[in-house]
């Protein structure tokens, strides 16, 4: 026998579960077909906000922001006249949602008019352990800009500002991440040298290079097959006791900034711009260039934004002496790994405002495709030059894949123009003898990020801050470094800065620098 219980739901409960399917349905189904879900999802995380500032408030928190660089675009094809975009470092901590802080900007022209706006904030972050946040903040002023201050409606702070780019050096231009203590020069040559056959240009950021490493990119600049760009360590000139340190609470040195910047430096200079690491080779397939290709996928792909190579790694070996480097050696093989790792991204530098490491989370992911014809050769872990395995605990599983070899008779061309300037310059041939012919830091740096990044993501902020000690000794608690392994033999040139910190502000007190340049110190420092 079955017996029947019959559930009497009062009238109100009903109303209310109505609306609550409403709701579920209108974000889990409208939203997958108008436009992807882009427009529900932002009105669906403005209602979420709404909400909880109306139950708990918006408490804001004394912090401190760093501001790397900021730009004035009279006209921009993608920003609008009169734009600014400066890219930043917050702390997430300032209120509930970062992007919805109320930035006031005041802009001065040269007629002496003001206006104040509120630039829209967009974050580039994935690690949730990281407290201070790239953040890109945008918005459009007055014409002939002359000063821009930044206010908490009681003080003010002038804030410097650039024009980009006017002309790009190429029609692509290649983002690479910041190099700190570098020291793979053979890395350098076999990307700048495959860059310049396709028809790359690279803009290198550097924190710190060996000294005749960064005499090499100096030489290679001056011959314009690269530019190199200052990254430099974040520091407070006046912090309080209460300000955060920003590099160890920063996601990888702050990658994401530079990359940003290198997107906003080149908006309106550059046809296409890709963001990729020193060791992340790009040999077009099917295509005689770059340009064709990139070219080639955005007129196959309508409406998509950005496109993604993912990484593959190959078996590479250093060479001691540049003049035993050889691109046949390098490339002329099958040997890869079976597998692709996150890879790298390309696009039109009008399309996008800000830029993560590996993709932008600004756009959705509609407007995002993964390459399936083509890849980043990835120069992971050469094996040195006396053919030990520079990184022994993490091996690669390498496997011949005949479907993944390379055009020869482009690199044959690539050999034949890398000998030309070989034979031609004879600075190179005097900076060749000075490189080193083993690594040395490139193993400790590399273990360094292992444990920080590949061990632990989600559990603590990663970055180059971990392969750094400190102590304190003595009564007066004398502080001393115990630092990345230094050798007498082996000496950095680092980007320098003169640092500036403006006057204490509510919620946020703005520090910046002024008067980058190059200085050579003793040692070697992340």
């Amino acid at each position: 026998m079955v017996i029947w219980y019959q559930v009497i739901v009062p009238e109100e409960w009903r109303i209310l579960l109505i609306i609550l399917l409403f709701i579920i349905f209108s974000y889990c189904m409208v939203a997958k077909i108008f436009s992807n879900g882009q427009s529900i999802v932002t009105w669906y995380l403005t209602f979420c906000h709404r909400v909880t500032v109306s139950f708990y408030g918006d408490p804001t928190t004394k912090t401190d922001a760093y501001i790397i660089n900021t730009y004035y675009y009279p006209v921009s094809k993608s920003l609008g006249e009169n734009a600014l975009a400066m890219v930043l470092l917050m702390d997430r901590n300032t209120v509930r949602d970062i992007t919805r802080y109320q930035m006031k900007l005041i802009a001065t022209n040269k007629k002496n008019q003001q206006v104040m706006v509120v630039p829209d904030l967009v974050k580039e972050q994935i690690n949730d352990a990281c407290r201070y946040v790239n953040v890109v903040a945008t918005t459009n002023v007055i014409p002939d800009l002359k000063k821009l201050e930044i206010s908490d409606g009681e003080t003010k702070m002038e804030i410097p500002f650039k024009l980009p780019r006017q002309h790009a050096p190429s029609p692509v231009i290649i983002c690479i991440s910041p190099q700190f203590i570098g020291e793979q020069w053979q890395t350098f040559l076999a990307h700048v040298h495959v860059a310049r056959r396709f028809g790359g240009h690279l803009h290198i950021y550097v924190t710190s290079l060996l000294d005749s490493f960064f005499e090499l990119l100096n030489e290679y600049e001056k011959m314009g097959f690269i530019t190199t760009d200052f990254w430099m360590r974040m520091k407070f000139l006046n912090g309080t006791i209460d300000s955060l340190e920003p590099n160890s609470n920063t996601e990888l040195r702050n990658q994401a900034g530079a990359q940003t910047d290198c997107l906003l430096q080149y908006k309106e200079a550059a046809s296409f711009i890709t963001f990729f690491d020193l060791d992340d080779i790009l040999f077009p397939r099917g295509y005689d260039s770059y340009f064709d290709e990139f070219t080639a996928l955005h007129a196959e792909n309508p409406g998509i934004l950005t496109f993604h190579y993912n990484k593959r790694e190959i078996m590479v070996h250093n060479k001691a002496n540049i003049q035993d480097i050889n691109f046949l050696d390098l490339f002329n093989h099958t040997w890869f790994v079976n597998e692709e790792d996150y890879g790298k991204t390309m696009t039109k530098p009008t399309s996008i405002n800000s830029m993560w490491m590996h993709e932008t989370f600004s756009i959705p992911y509609s407007k995002k495709l993964v390459s399936k014809k083509n890849h980043l050769v990835h120069l992971q872990k050469p094996v040195d030059s006396d053919g030990k395995e520079s990184i022994p605990y993490r091996l690669s599983s390498f496997e011949r894949m005949p479907d993944m070899k390379l055009n020869d008779t482009v690199l044959v061309e690539i050999q034949q123009d890398f000998q030309r300037l070989l034979n031609s310059s004879s600075n190179i041939s005097i900076i060749a003898q000075k490189l080193p012919k083993l690594s040395y830091y490139f193993p400790i740096i590399y273990r360094c990020y292992y444990e920080k990044f590949y061990k632990k993501f989600q559990l603590e902020c990663p970055n180059g801050e971990g392969c750094i000690v400190s102590l304190s000794i003595g009564p007066s608690n004398l502080c001393i470094h115990f630092q990345i392994p230094q050798r007498s033999d082996l000496n950095c040139v680092h980007s320098e800065v003169d640092y500036k910190s403006g006057p204490p502000m509510k919620p946020i007190t703005y520090h910046y620098h002024e008067n980058p340049r190059w200085i050579r110190t003793i040692g070697c420092h992340s």
